[in-house]
């Protein structure tokens, strides 16, 4: 049985985070004061400051649980029994894809104000962001290693590509949300076409094999 007090203090935490998302998004780190805050969730001063340290300290939170969320989504689509089945993960590309452009569709506040006002904010920050950034590709390079221990590709750097494929779905995802340039669909058609295209340069004839490819001619 839950405790009302402590539903209470969730639920305002919860109203910070909300409302601080928006008001970050909106005015940027620097111009958002914890006024901003307060009045956007309704809540007081003293709530805000029982739940966080400051505000550096509810930036960083929500930056973490927000991406912590995202990354936790795309490792559940990544997940195939065995762990090294190429076909089965390539066939998981699209998903990933489509749960990606899910997110930052559902979560556009979050996603603009992490990625254009969470650097230059200060180093610690920057860090964090970073250190999420460097996880999605390391998550991508993991299975590029598995790939490459089971004789699938060979020759392929897997942290410049785990970077490669991370980067291009930061900079397109941004690029839809503030320009929409494209469509949803363009986007996850052409992310799905470079990143299979990067692959195949690194596939073996086993992998070729695996994927329903021919194997290259050899000369």
């Amino acid at each position: 049985m839950s405790h009302p007090s402590g539903d209470r203090k969730a639920e305002t935490r919860s109203m910070i985070f909300l409302a601080a998302r928006k008001v970050f998004s909106e005015k940027g780190y620097y111009k958002a004061q914890i006024a901003d805050i307060v009045r956007e969730s309704g809540t007081s001063t003293g709530s805000v400051y029982a739940h966080f340290k400051d505000k550096q300290d509810l930036f960083r939170q929500i930056i973490r649980e927000t991406l912590d969320s995202l990354r936790s989504r795309l490792k559940e689509l990544s997940d195939t029994s065995p762990p090294g089945d190429i076909r089965e993960r390539v066939s998981r590309w699209q998903p990933g894809f489509e749960a990606f452009f899910d997110y930052i569709e559902d979560n556009p506040e979050q996603v603009l104000f992490i990625i254009r006002g969470g650097f230059g904010v200060d180093e610690e920050t920057e860090n964090t962001i970073w250190e999420f950034f460097r996880a999605f590709a390391s998550d991508i390079a993991e299975d590029v290693r598995r790939w490459e221990g089971l004789g699938y590709i060979e020759g392929a750097n897997a942290v410049l590509v785990g970077h490669i494929i991370t980067g291009m779905c930061i900079h397109v995802g941004l690029s839809y949300l503030l320009e929409r340039q494209f469509t949803r669909e363009e986007a996850i058609g052409s992310l799905l076409a470079v990143t299979r295209s990067l692959v195949l340069q690194y596939l073996t004839d086993k992998g070729r094999r695996e994927l329903g490819y021919l194997p290259e001619l050899k000369r």
